[in-house]
This record gives structure tokens, C-alpha cells and sequence, in this order.
């Protein structure tokens, strides 16, 4: 027997086991449909999250860009207002008002708090200053709080007019640290300052802009140039919560934003958020934006971070439940791999449902690029268009359908395409380009557009470009507004000084280089501030309006008419030939012509206004003279025009400005003298019939170190006309106070009159002087006499009425002096409370044996008589004379036949001896 042994055998195959080798498609099915499943679920959150991401990322975009562009606006606005001051000599409030209504600001720019212009003020000048703003109209302007700054800088104009703005006239500035920082930095940089917030934590942030304010021409280069050149700054205060606001229609309410004042959130102070629950620490999870934007000089950092609403957008749950069912699908596959038509059937669903997907992924790409308001395209090299889209059709010119496959040549104007293919040009070498801008004739208007265009490699390596085409119209229409309104005046639309000194350096200089004279006119309309103060600002703009036509229609095209400010007009004609002979006649015969064309009358509101002009002119070029050496010349010339008896033509000659820096000399030396308290005070004695003392007439005189005894005729006209007289007067009205009250003392009861100047009379605080110095002195009211000239009466008879009315309740006298030079009108005799009359020295010294003279002394006495009004004759100097004027019951006598003028403090001590 055999015996065979078997080792490790396997038992054989059993086909009734439950498993089966074909089973293994099941589990394989099975992992390649869970992969598949796998797949499209992270397909789907990679294109959610990326489609997040994108749109958070432009919406980042279009909040800091909106932002960076408001703020800029600003900057626009206070360059126009820049532009406007470099365009005036003096700015008064009710011009400053016209310029702010006519930008509609708190329309267009909201938050915005005010525009203010502030100067530099020494603090030595503070008074000057204020006194200068009260004759601008600001009646109780007052610089505060007081301080002790070298400099100080107060707010001298402010718009809007609101009662919040209207407190800060005459606000110091410097005496803030936060505004003193950002006033010194402008200052030194020449551009723009902000400033860190400037009110309590508690309140909305308040913010201001300034930008610095030079002379026009004056030397910038260096920071000591431009720290002894400052004059003022211009501001924009606004509250940042308010300016944001105002961008709400154009920024991503799903965003959240917060600004930090400094290079970074951690060492910044936090000035603007959103949310109230916003804390940096914390922010939504990692998906936020931090930017920096420099504003003014300062840094900010801007934190955006998406809302819960945001989240909302993304939150589809589709591509989770296909996946799980995709899970359990690959499950139920193994097991019932058997049911394989239903298998495919469910497949087939699986992937119809996964084309869903990346179609609604697709859409939703597509309406995020919809509704960029901005075109885009992409475009070859050649400039052929090969994608558009845009979610404003208003901003195709050619329907977007009719664009694909064109070059730019073909859809847009020659200036624009070639504009756009530099652009392309600049990208192809650098990557990108940014900043070219074309326009297009749209809708009957011109559409200004900004570029960016980035370079992106195509299919098979062609070179393909995306560009962004914004619609900047309507800044350019701002910045065109602000340039209208930097360069050209608001009422007249003439250019202005600005504009003016542009063109007069071109055309002085093709004048030295051709050989050609050319002519500046200055023209001011006489008599002009009496009809805006008799009918209003109304009428008197109005007319000035008519003459700008006047002067624009008599120019050439080559000549310039300019509106310098108030009623002052430049012409500048620049050809008037080459023999200076000829020239001088033609620009006489052209400077008539203007004053014949300003002299006909004015229809305003059914009635007629008459105004003429006085015209200064000056011939160029000369030799080395510049702009401004013209418009002084030119300027002289008109003012001697004017002292010639208005309605004149005047040429400039050299000693015209020997006479004007005489002028200008003896100004300051008496501005010096009354600020030393230089000038003395003398009296006049007066008497009666008898010759009895019955008072003085207090007279100042001036002894100057250099110049001597000035005659009174030539610094009171000096004083009059650098504004002087009123503070001069003031003092001598204290003295004549003073005087009375040690007189009554002594129980004299003597008058002293007092000479007061129109100007001084017109002071809105002139009764308080007045009153001021009768309590402070104790003086006798009924003694002191008041000696106003009768031009005063004339202008605004009503309130010169008031005025009077006032100053009689106290007991104060009044006087005519000089009566019977003037207009001599009986009517205000009857209707004014008047104590006397001064009959003038020039009727005195001739009489009695001029016929004339002696008669109208005569019929002086009898009017005065009939009125119960007391008269006193001047410049009696021989007694022939005085017996002649006491025959004729003249009441009063002043000359040297009874004294001449002496110290009043001697004087005192001499009649109380």
C-alpha cells in the first residue's frame, strides 16, 4: 500500500460562499463614488470660499477707494477756496457767503461742518486786527480765548452762517494743541494738515483739514520761506461718522468698518466704527482687511470685516446634502450593485446635480462681475476687444453686443482709443497702468473715464489685457466747478485777480520779447458803495453785473476784463501798437470810450442809476517792472483820478509813486505816533459878545521827530484813510471828558466841543464811547458839543437821526461845522435836535468889507436866529471883524484875536488859577 502525504493543502473552492469574486466591483464602485463625492464637495467649498473671499476683496476696493475719493473732495473744495483767497485783496463776509452758497457744500458733502479761513496774527497786531474785521462788518468780532502765543490764529470767515459757526469767529486756534499741531505742520509743509479728533471721547469725532495760505508769488522752497510768508490757513471741519454716512449708497452695507488714527490699530486711536460691539481683538474669524490711508499728512488704518449678513450670502447648503447623498448613494451602490439601471439613473442624477452646482457657482461669478458698475474688458494687443461686460448700459457708446471682436479705434473717438492704447502700451512694458483718463460725447455731454489696466498671459501664450474703465465724470465737472470758481468771479463771471496775474505775465512777456505797448486800465465806479447802501446789495450787484457787460463788449478778443473784488475792474489790453506817442493817444481815446460807456445810466427795476468811473492807466513795458508793479501803477493812477474829481482819466506817472510812498510813509509814522500816544492835545479858546471865555475847542497836533509840526489838514486826511480816526477820536472825546469834569471841580462851567468824523460817527459803538466816557469821568453831559461836518447829515439821514436822538437823551450838544460850505439844506435845521452853528473862516476873513461874504454871514445869523440855534464864527483874527459879527448878535467868537491854540493841559491850569 502507497501512502501519500499532503502538505498545506487549501480546501476547495466553495460556490456557495456569500462572498464571490465578482463582489469586489462593489466595494470599488463603491470608493470611486465616495472620491467622486469627495471631489465636488471640496470643489464646492474651495468655490464658496473663494467666491467669499473675491467678493469681500471687492467690496474692500470700492469702500476705500469711495472713502479716498470724499476725503480728496475736500481737499478739492479748500484748494477752490485757496484759490479764491489768492484771488482777493480783502474778503468780506457777505462776498465769502456768495462764493459758499454758490459750491452747494452741505448738498454735495455731507458732514461736512463749516469752511473757515483763519489769519496769522502777531499777537502785538491783535487789536489792529480786530478793529480791521469790526469795519468789515462783524460789529462785535473779538478775538478769544486770550492768550499769550506770539502768534495767534483766529477764525475770520466761516460758512455755513449756523449759530455754532457763528461762534467761532475770532476762535485762536493755536491756543488748541491738537489744531496747533496741524496748523503748524500745513505751515511747514506748504500742503495739507489733519488734525486727531478735537472733542471729548464722547462725542461724534470732529476733524479738521487745513491747508496754508501765502501770498501770491512769495517764495515756498524752503520751510523758513514758507513759515515768513504764512498769512492764514483755510479748514474743513467735519464729523468722519457724518462723511461716511454720506458714502452709504455706494459702499457694501454688509461690510463692517472701523478707522483707527494712526499707523496701526494697536498704537491708534480709534475714530469711526460701524458697530458698536467692535472690538480689534476679535474680528469675524480672520477674514478682514486692514489698510492704511494717509489723509492730511496722517495715517489711518481702516479695518473692514464682513457683517453677519455677509455670511448669509454664502451660507447654501446644497453642495453638503449632494455630498452626503453622494456618500450614501456609493454606500447603497456596493450593496445593490445587482439594481445597476438604477444605479446609472442615480448617477446620472448625481451629476446633473453637480452641473447645477458649478452652474449656480458660475452665475454667481458672473453676477458679481454684473455688478461692478465700472466697465470691464479684456482686450489683445492690438486693442481687439474680446470680453465686455458692465452693469450700467449708459456708459456704452456702442451697444455692448456690437464691441466684441472690434479694436478701439472702431467704438471710440480717435483721442480716446489712442489715449487707451498708450495705456495698453504702458501695461505690456510695466505689468499694469493706472491713471489715464478719455472722454466720450455721450448722451450730449462729455463722459470722462479712468484706466487700470493689468497684462495677463492668454491661451498658448498670447499676451491679453484686462481693463477697468471707471466713470470719474463727475469728479472732473468738480474739479472744473472749483477751477470756474478758483479763476473767474462768482457774480460777473469776469476772470479774476488770480486768473488776471496769470495772463498779465504772459503778455508782459511777449511784450519785451515783440517789441508791442500794451495797456492796463483800472476802472472804479464813483460813487458806488452809496447806491448799495441806499438800495441794497441787490441793486448794487446788479449794476455791476450791467458794467462787467459794458467793459466785456468794448474788449477785443485779445483783451482781458478782470473783476479785482467790490466795484475795482481791470483791462488788460495787450496791443496798442509800437510808437509809445501813438500807443498813449489810442489808450486814452480806448480809456474814454470805457468811461463814456460806464457813464450812461442803469435801468434796474424801472429805474435808472447813474455811476461813473475813474480810470488809471498805465503803459507797459517800461523796463524792468513786473505784474505787480503794474497793477500798483495803474492803481496810483486811478486813485489820483479819482482826487482830480472822479469821472477822469489818469495816466501814471514817476512821481505819482514818489507821492503815493510819501503817502504810505506818512501812514505808518502816524500809525506809530498814535500808538505811542505822540500825538497832543490843544484848545482853541471861544468867547461871547463881551468877550467873556465861554469854552474850547480841543485840537490835536503832531510834532513828528523827523518830519516836524505836521499841518492837522494833512495827517487827519491821512488818519481818515488808514482807518486811524475813529481810535484818535475816541481818545480826544475821553480827554474833552476828562477836561469838563476837573473844570467842574473847580466850579468852572465851561463847554469844550470836539470835531467828529463821519467815520467815526458811523462806528456802530459810537453812543457807547460816548456814554463809556461820560460815566467814567463824571463829566457834565450838557457841556460837552459835538461838531459834525454837514456831509454826515446827507448820508443815511435816518440814522444819523438815531444816532443824534441818543447822544441829546445824555444831554450832549451838537454842532454844524463849517456850516455854509457844504449842501447848506435848511431841512435838516428843522429836523435834527441841533445846538449851533460854526459859521466857516472863509466867510469871516473878508468880511466886513467884502459885500458877499458879509452878506452870507449875515443871512447864517438870521436863519440861526429864526431857529433858536446858537452861532459861533470862526477865524476871527482882527476887531474889525468881531465888532461886525457882535452888531449882528453873533453868539459866539473863535480866532486869534482871543487866543491861539496851547496845551490843553495848560490851558486848565492856567483859566484855574
Amino acid at each position: 500500500m502507497n501512502t501519500v502525504a499532503h502538505h498545506d493543502q487549501s480546501p476547495p473552492f466553495d460556490r456557495t460562499s456569500p462572498w464571490h469574486p465578482g463582489m469586489i466591483a462593489a466595494p470599488l464602485l463603491a470608493l470611486v463614488l465616495l472620491g467622486v463625492t469627495s471631489l465636488f464637495w471640496l470643489n464646492g467649498e474651495r468655490a464658496r470660499h473663494e467666491r467669499r473671499v473675491h467678493v469681500f476683496g471687492t467690496a474692500v476696493e470700492r469702500v476705500v477707494s469711495n472713502l479716498s475719493d470724499r476725503l480728496a473732495a475736500f481737499e478739492i473744495v479748500l484748494r477752490g477756496v485757496k484759490g479764491y483767497y489768492e484771488g482777493s485783496d480783502t474778503i468780506d463776509p457777505a462776498e465769502f457767503h456768495a462764493y459758499f452758497e454758490a459750491l452747494k457744500l452741505p448738498q454735495s458733502r455731507l458732514g461736512l461742518q463749516g469752511i473757515a479761513l483763519l489769519a496769522q496774527v502777531p499777537a502785538a497786531q491783535r487789536e489792529q486786527h480786530e478793529a480791521q474785521m469790526r469795519a468789515l462788518g462783524l460789529a462785535g468780532y473779538r478775538m478769544h480765548p486770550r492768550s499769550d502765543q506770539p502768534v495767534q490764529a483766529p477764525v475770520t470767515h466761516v460758512e455755513p452762517q449756523t449759530p455754532s459757526n457763528q461762534g467761532q469767529l475770532g476762535l485762536d486756534a493755536m491756543a488748541h494743541p491738537a489744531r496747533r499741531e496741524a496748523l503748524e505742520r500745513a505751515r511747514d509743509s506748504g500742503g495739507m494738515a489733519l488734525t486727531g479728533p478735537l472733542n471729548p471721547a464722547d462725542a461724534p469725532v470732529l476733524l479738521a483739514i487745513y491747508l496754508p495760505l501765502y501770498p501770491p508769488g512769495a517764495p515756498q522752497a524752503t520751510v523758513a520761506q514758507r513759515r515768513a510768508g504764512i498769512e492764514g490757513w483755510v479748514v474743513a471741519r467735519f464729523f468722519i461718522a457724518e462723511v461716511i454716512r454720506g458714502l452709504a449708497q455706494e459702499l457694501d452695507t454688509d461690510l463692517a468698518l472701523a478707522i483707527h488714527d494712526g499707523p496701526s490699530v494697536a498704537g491708534g486711536e480709534q475714530i469711526f466704527a460701524s458697530r458698536a460691539d467692535y472690538a480689534p481683538a476679535a474680528v469675524n474669524g480672520g477674514l478682514e482687511s486692514v489698510r492704511s490711508l494717509d489723509v492730511g499728512g496722517r495715517r489711518w488704518t481702516l479695518v473692514l470685516y464682513p457683517q453677519p449678513s455677509f455670511e448669509q450670502r454664502f451660507e447654501g447648503y446644497t453642495h453638503h446634502l449632494i455630498a452626503l447623498l453622494g456618500v450614501a448613494f456609493s454606500l447603497l451602490a456596493g450593496w445593490f450593485l445587482g439594481m445597476q439601471i438604477s444605479a446609472r439613473r442615480r448617477a446620472v442624477a448625481l451629476a446633473h446635480g453637480m452641473t447645477r452646482e458649478l452652474r449656480r457657482a458660475r452665475d454667481a461669478l458672473e453676477d458679481t462681475l454684473n455688478a461692478v458698475p465700472d466697465l470691464l474688458l479684456e482686450l489683445d494687443g492690438d486693442g481687439r476687444i474680446h470680453h465686455y461686460r458692465s452693469a450700467r448700459s449708459d456708459l456704452a457708446c456702442v451697444p455692448p453686443e456690437d464691441q466684441i471682436g472690434r479694436l478701439l479705434a472702431e467704438v471710440l473717438p480717435p483721442e480716446a482709443a489712442a489715449e487707451f492704447m498708450s495705456a495698453l502700451a504702458e501695461a505690456r512694458a510695466q505689468g499694469h497702468s493706472e491713471g489715464r483718463q478719455y472722454c466720450v460725447p455721450m448722451h450730449g455731454a462729455l463722459r470722462w473715464f479712468e484706466l487700470s489696466v493689468a497684462r495677463k498671459e492668454g491661451e498658448g501664450g498670447s499676451l491679453r489685457f484686462i481693463a477697468l474703465a471707471r466713470d470719474v465724470s463727475s469728479r472732473h465737472e468738480a474739479e472744473a466747478a472749483m477751477h470756474r470758481l478758483a479763476h473767474f468771479d462768482a457774480l460777473t463771471a469776469l476772470p479774476n485777480r488770480r486768473l488776471l496775474l496769470e495772463q498779465m505775465h504772459a503778455v508782459l512777456l511777449a511784450a519785451r520779447n515783440g517789441g508791442e505797448l500794451g495797456g492796463l486800465f483800472y476802472i472804479d465806479l464813483d460813487n458806488f458803495k452809496q447806491i448799495n447802501d441806499a438800495r441794497g446789495h441787490e441793486v448794487g450787484d446788479h449794476l455791476l453785473v450791467q458794467a462787467a457787460k459794458r467793459l466785456r463788449d468794448l474788449a477785443a478778443p485779445a483783451d482781458t476784463v478782470a473783476r479785482l473784488g467790490g466795484d475795482e475792474f481791470v483791462m488788460l489790453v495787450p496791443r496798442l501798437g509800437r510808437d509809445p506817442g501813438a500807443a498813449r493817444l489810442q489808450a486814452l481815446q480806448f480809456a474814454q470810450r470805457l468811461r463814456d460807456s460806464l457813464d450812461a445810466p442803469y435801468a434796474m427795476d424801472g429805474a435808472r442809476y447813474s455811476s461813473t468811473a475813474s480810470i488809471g492807466v498805465t503803459l507797459f513795458p517800461k523796463g524792468a517792472e513786473g505784474v505787480a508793479d503794474l497793477l500798483r501803477e495803474a492803481d496810483t493812477a486811478m486813485f489820483r483820478a479819482k482826487d482830480q474829481g472822479r469821472n477822469q482819466v489818469c495816466f501814471f506817472e514817476q512821481g505819482m509813486h514818489a507821492a503815493v510812498q510819501e503817502r504810505l510813509a506818512l501812514e505808518q509814522d502816524l500809525k506809530s505816533a498814535v500808538a505811542n500816544d505822540a500825538l497832543a492835545t490843544y484848545v482853541q479858546p471861544q468867547v461871547d459878545a463881551k468877550g467873556r471865555l465861554t469854552g474850547g475847542e480841543l485840537l490835536l497836533r503832531w510834532s513828528d521827530p523827523v518830519r516836524g509840526a505836521v499841518p492837522p489838514a494833512r495827517f487827519i486826511a491821512a488818519a481818515e484813510e488808514a482807518g486811524l480816526i475813529a481810535r484818535m477820536g475816541a481818545r480826544v472825546i475821553h480827554q474833552a471828558c476828562a477836561a469838563l469834569a476837573e473844570l467842574a471841580q473847580r466850579g468852572r462851567a465851561l463847554s469844550i466841543s470836539v470835531n467828529v468824523s463821519p467815520r467815526q460817527f458811523r462806528q456802530v459803538d459810537f453812543v457807547a464811547q460816548v456814554r463809556q466816557a461820560l460815566a467814567d469821568t463824571g463829566a457834565p453831559a450838557h457841556l460837552l458839543t459835538l461838531e459834525v461836518t454837514e456831509g454826515l447829515l446827507v448820508e443815511n439821514w435816518q440814522d444819523t437821526a438815531e444816532r443824534m436822538n441818543e447822544l441829546v437823551a445824555l444831554g450832549v450838544r451838537f454842532s454844524i461845522d463849517d456850516f455854509g460850505t457844504g449842501y447848506s439844506s435848511l431841512a435838516y435845521l428843522k429836523k435834527l435836535p441841533l445846538y449851533e452853528l460854526k459859521i466857516d473862516r472863509s466867510f469871516v476873513q473878508d468880511t466886513p468889507g467884502d459885500p458877499n461874504d458879509a452878506a452870507i454871514v449875515q443871512a447864517i445869523l438870521s436863519v440861526a436866529g429864526h431857529l433858536g440855534l446858537r452861532v459861533v464864527a470862526e477865524g476871527v483874527e482882527t476887531q474889525e471883524q468881531a465888532d461886525f459879527l457882535t452888531s449882528r448878535h453873533c453868539d459866539g467868537l473863535q480866532g486869534y484875536l482871543f487866543g491861539r491854540p496851547e496845551p490843553l493841559a495848560g490851558w486848565l491850569a492856567r483859566i484855574a488859577a
